[in-house]
């Protein structure tokens, strides 16, 4: 079963979900919030990610990169925010909302060095690719045999007389 999206818009949802998702705890602890969050905000935050990506994925290009990586980044802080052990009543404070900014810069230049990369890399194995799988024409040629040596056992066997030297020696 194949899907109807191309590489780089698959490609740009993935990498949309997991960077929102990983620079977001990032940020969050560089912001001033708990620095490693507790299980529950993690599966929240891998969850929620995951259904960014997948948004992207379906929508391709016709939502603005950076709108939604703030997105990612806004959905990311709140998650982190409600579900660690001490609320800091989801205030963004100026340094959390400038580690959040930067976030969404890098994530921003990352998905579009990763789709241009995607797609030099696929352009690139569609000309490779039919170059390795052409297939070389066999000549086949009759072959000649030639008998380079003929033992003289085997013609000694046929002209002698008895049984040939099969089985047991013959008692005297």
């Amino acid at each position: 079963m194949t899907s109807g999206l191309d590489a780089p818009t698959r490609m740009r949802g993935a990498f949309v979900g997991a960077v929102s998702g990983s620079l977001s705890i990032a940020a969050h602890g560089i912001g001033g919030g708990t620095m490693v969050p507790s299980e529950s905000a993690l599966v929240l935050l891998v969850v929620v990610s995951a259904a960014l990506g997948g948004l992207v994925s379906l929508l391709g290009a016709r939502v603005p990169l950076v709108a939604v990586l703030a997105l990612g980044q806004l959905v990311g802080h709140t998650v982190l925010s409600i579900a660690s052990e001490h609320h800091h009543a989801s205030a963004l404070t100026p340094s959390m909302l400038a580690a959040h900014a930067a976030a969404t810069a890098l994530c921003a230049l990352l998905v579009r060095g990763a789709v241009l990369g995607c797609t030099h890399a696929v352009s690139v194995l569609r000309r490779i690719l039919p170059v390795l799988a052409v297939v070389l024409p066999v000549q086949e040629r009759p072959r000649l045999v030639t008998v380079d040596y003929r033992p003289d056992v085997v013609l000694r066997l046929l002209v002698s007389w008895g049984p040939g030297t099969r089985g047991p020696p013959v008692p005297a």
